[in-house]
Parts: C-alpha cells; sequence; structure tokens
C-alpha cells in the first residue's frame, strides 16, 4: 500500500476504501489496488458494507493488528527508558503509572480516529 496508506488503516480501523482514499488524498484505484495486494498477503480483510453494498470495508487482520501493537510498545518502552533515565526508581515509576492513565482517559475503550468526520460508520 502507498506510504502511509497502511497506517492509517492500522490507526482508524475498518473503513470504506473510499474514506481511505479521502485520508489519504491517493486516487481511489490506487487504494483499491493496495487493499487487493494487503488482501492477498492475508495482511487485510475485505467485506461489502452491510448498509451499501457497493461499498468495501477493509480492516487489518488480528495477527497484524496484534504485531503493530506489539511494535509500537517496543518503540515506546525504548523512548521511554531513554527519556527517564535520570529519573530515580521511585520517580520513574511514578511517571510511567501517570501516563498509564493518561492513555486510559485518552485512548483506551476508544476506536483511534484521526479524522472521525470522514469515517464511514
Amino acid at each position: 500500500m502507498p506510504t502511509g496508506s497502511s497506517s492509517r488503516l492500522f490507526l482508524n480501523g475498518r473503513s470504506a476504501v473510499g474514506d481511505i482514499a479521502k485520508r489519504t488524498g491517493l486516487a481511489q484505484s490506487r487504494v483499491s489496488t493496495s487493499v487487493r495486494a494487503l488482501a492477498g498477503r492475508n495482511w487485510a480483510i475485505t467485506a461489502a458494507d452491510p448498509s451499501d453494498g457497493r461499498k468495501t470495508l477493509v480492516d487489518v487482520t488480528e495477527p497484524i493488528r496484534a504485531a503493530g501493537q506489539q511494535r509500537r510498545a517496543g518503540r515506546a518502552d525504548k523512548a521511554l527508558t531513554h527519556a527517564l533515565a535520570r529519573a530515580d526508581d521511585t520517580e520513574r515509576a511514578a511517571l510511567i503509572a501517570a501516563l498509564g492513565r493518561l492513555h486510559q482517559l485518552l485512548v483506551a475503550g476508544r476506536t483511534q480516529r484521526r479524522f472521525p468526520d470522514t469515517v464511514t460508520p
């Protein structure tokens, strides 16, 4: 998939091909071709939109979602280790707990959508 399209699918969750094209600024035909390639590798799944059979919905597969989350978590761990290198153990634990709480308040339990007004519910 063209640069940025697959990461937007990962962040935004299940989306119509047309919505992905709008979010990325890519031609719908290019997004469709990329989606077929991802589905052929078992990285994405597609289905007809139950409310509009003309639309194709696409989402990443669970193994790809899990691998992406693991990769993102690994990067975060490295960044935190570096950023908190000068904090003592007590301060580091308090900061990490505060970040965990902030994550709960901002993200946990919500579908991440960068452009919610362009996504088909």
